[in-house]
């Protein structure tokens, strides 16, 4: 976008006939088909008396205008008339910035006839050489980037591989994501979850077995990061982290063993463990006494249990960390579908995430 500013200074005593032919070079524009723009008059100050200004979609409108003006008779009158007026004249002609304000360089952009398909990359973490899904939003990049972390239901052989619709609308957001598949997941190799929790469910014994898994486990989510700080799309100083579920839990224990992130994001973890897990429970909570970044709580109210988004953003805030949290409304009529809000609901908790990663991305 285009702004011309025009500036006058005038002679003692004129400054109301300087105002006075101001608006009559306006009345000429519109009636020569021009916008008129818009005049401002001094309040105090060093600056002139009488002010205008127009914007103009791009330098081609701005040519025109100004051919049309030099070509009218009318414009040109005014134009001597306003000579005899004043002491100073000026004329600038400025450019938007259009960088954004956020230091997450975050933008809107259109998606139509963008297809939302991830390109497939490999990673090496613990011995494994793990896949993942990169999505990029349209534009030449470098963009800032959400690693974004699946639960526990991707097995190993599933279809359902790339999860594109949040990273859809984090591509709204002029964000790109990767989806790791940590070990023993998807398309990942490696043994899985339920190969090393062998335990029943809700006992001592699964309970200690689960705890040191997903923190394992988040070892692979700080591999992603190494991963997606090498890429040349990427904004290395602008990598955020999100998931849900186990990837809600394994997103806070990767925060918290790095400062590399700059906020996260986390989802409903340890909603289905937290009343029967104590150990994995206090790892968590642990966990937050060490981020090093802003982070927001989400769940929906039908969650299994809301306790974890409760508790750990208390304990966030009484370790001077910057957290934010929401309980959002019912979702759903059962817990396994108020377990999947992140999944199901962007439409719900996105405007929420989007001001989040504005401010911290």
């Amino acid at each position: 976008m285009i702004v011309e500013r025009t500036h006058y200074y005038a002679k003692s005593g004129l400054a109301g006939a300087v105002l006075a032919t101001r608006r009559e070079a306006s009345r000429v524009r519109v009636a020569m088909g021009l916008a008129p723009g818009v005049i401002h008059v001094s309040a105090g100050g060093d600056g002139p008396d009488v002010a205008w200004q127009c914007a103009f979609p791009d330098e081609a409108a701005h040519q025109d205008d100004l051919d049309r003006r030099d070509a009218s008779p009318e414009f040109a009158a005014v134009r001597q008339r306003m000579a005899g007026l004043v002491d100073r004249f000026e004329r600038l002609f400025e450019r938007h910035d259009n960088e954004p304000v956020t230091a997450s360089a975050m933008h809107a952009t259109a998606l139509a006839d963008w297809p939302i398909v991830p390109e497939e990359h490999s990673f090496p973490s613990r011995g494994h050489l793990l896949n993942g899904y990169f999505y990029r939003p349209p534009g030449p990049g470098p963009f800032p980037c959400m690693i974004t972390n699946h639960g526990s239901q991707i097995h190993q052989g599933t279809d359902d591989v790339c999860r594109p619709g949040t990273a859809a609308l984090l591509m709204q957001w002029g964000v790109a994501s990767f989806l790791p598949h940590r070990a023993g997941y998807g398309n990942s190799p490696g043994p899985g979850w339920l190969d090393e929790v062998t335990a029943e469910f809700g006992t001592p014994d699964y309970d200690a077995q689960l705890a040191p898994r997903l923190d394992r486990e988040s070892d692979d989510v700080l591999a992603a990061l190494d991963h997606v700080c090498s890429l040349d799309i990427t904004r290395s100083d602008h990598i955020g982290v999100m998931g849900s579920s186990f990837g809600g839990t394994t997103t806070l224990l990767a925060a918290a063993k790095t400062n590399r992130f700059r906020c996260a994001v986390e989802f409903a973890g340890a909603a289905i463990n937290w009343e029967h897990t104590p150990g994995l429970r206090q790892t968590m909570l642990r966990a937050v006494e060490k981020l090093a970044c802003p982070i927001f709580f989400i769940q929906a109210a039908t969650d299994y249990s809301t306790r974890p988004t409760v508790e750990l953003a208390a304990a966030a805030r009484a370790a001077g960390i910057t957290t934010e949290e929401k309980v959002f409304p019912a979702w759903g009529l059962t817990e396994d579908e108020g377990h999947v809000f992140e999944r199901n609901g962007p439409h719900v908790w996105g405007p929420d995430v989007r001001r989040f990663l504005e401010r911290w991305l």
